[in-house]
């Protein structure tokens, strides 16, 4: 599995590309950083058809068959289908009284601290609809892994084949996610002739008016990122779902066994990408918990970009993403 940030672009990677003096653009993937360990793993990749993707997954393969002298060999082909991933706009402003921001030491300094608080609540609403998007809910949105690995299939050539049940029930349970990154893999999108990542945009000083005429003067900032999810091979990212939370706090569910599952689905396909896996923080102290005992060997604490994290298998990073939550219907 490829070392992160070194073959693929990553979102900072794509964002640092914007800006040489560094300024804002580095603060502003700094506080993405702090709030969304998505980023920096996500493999990013520019829209192919305007603010959608069109790719073409192979859903079949030809024939192979053995001849004997004089014999003939029928013609066969591939058998594939095509996909488009849209994209959504996801918008903030932020808004500060002109005389807070003039009679402040450090203006500049106030307006970042406030534009972080917008910043992290478009963090969170990125990773929820990473996860979770449902355009059939909300057309504004994107498609999330829940939706597209949300119903279980025993047919290998479908993409439920690739869930794994731990065995909950009823509305208790998490997920955790075996994420493949790479363009032939799992991507996040931005629009063609656009700059992926978040926009920001100082529109300066501009006038308010209320509804009886009342006027103020205001700092405005207009945040914009518009972002999509691209699942070029299903068959490299894996979901173990139905995970319920208490019972596997209190120890009795074999969830590393469930993973290892997980893993051997993805195993062959994921090779040409980089995985990682996420969970909350609840299924990730479950999962500290067992790293911790000797007697474990699918899970242990190693180091992984400069940081203590838990590994799978020794060379798989586990993740924390909050937004994966812990009250997910059951998986049927």
């Amino acid at each position: 599995m490829a070392t992160l940030g070194k073959t693929y672009m990553t979102l900072a990677d794509e964002i640092k590309q914007r800006d040489g003096k560094g300024n804002i653009v580095s603060h502003v993937i700094e506080l993405l950083h702090q709030t969304n360990e998505l980023l920096g793993d996500a493999n990013v990749i520019e829209c192919n058809d305007g603010t959608s993707h069109l790719h073409t997954i192979r859903t079949g393969l030809p024939t192979a068959v053995f001849r004997k002298f004089y014999g003939f060999v029928p013609p066969s082909k591939s058998e594939n289908a095509q996909v488009k991933d849209g994209t959504g706009m996801l918008e903030a402003y932020s808004v500060v009284d002109k005389d807070l921001v003039e009679k402040s030491k450090d203006p500049q300094q106030l307006r970042l601290n406030e534009a972080a608080a917008f910043i992290e609540a478009m963090n969170d609403q990125m990773q929820t609809t990473f996860f979770y998007g449902n355009t059939s809910d909300d057309n504004a949105k994107f498609d999330g892994l829940a939706v597209r690995y949300g119903k279980k299939s025993a047919l290998k050539s479908n993409i439920g084949s690739n869930i794994v049940d731990a065995g909950g029930s009823g509305s208790i349970n998490s997920s955790v996610w075996f994420v493949t990154w790479g363009d032939l893999h799992t991507s996040l999108l931005f629009p063609e002739n656009t700059a992926a990542g978040i926009k920001r945009e100082d529109d300066g000083v501009i006038t308010e008016t209320d509804a009886n005429g009342g006027k103020r003067k205001v700092y405005q900032e207009h945040f914009k990122w518009d972002t999509g999810l691209a699942l070029a091979d299903w068959r490299s990212t894996a979901r173990v779902a139905n995970i319920d939370t208490t019972a596997l706090l209190a120890g009795t569910v074999k969830i590393d066994d469930f993973m290892l599952a997980a893993y051997y689905k993805i195993r062959k396909y994921s090779k040409t990408g980089r995985t990682v896996i996420y969970a909350n923080s609840d299924v990730l102290l479950a999962l500290h918990k067992i790293a911790k005992s000797q007697a474990n060997v699918h899970l242990s604490i190693g180091q992984f970009q400069g940081e203590e994290v838990v590994m799978f298998l020794g060379k798989v990073p586990i993740k924390e993403c909050e937004q994966i939550l812990n009250t997910e219907g059951t998986v049927a």
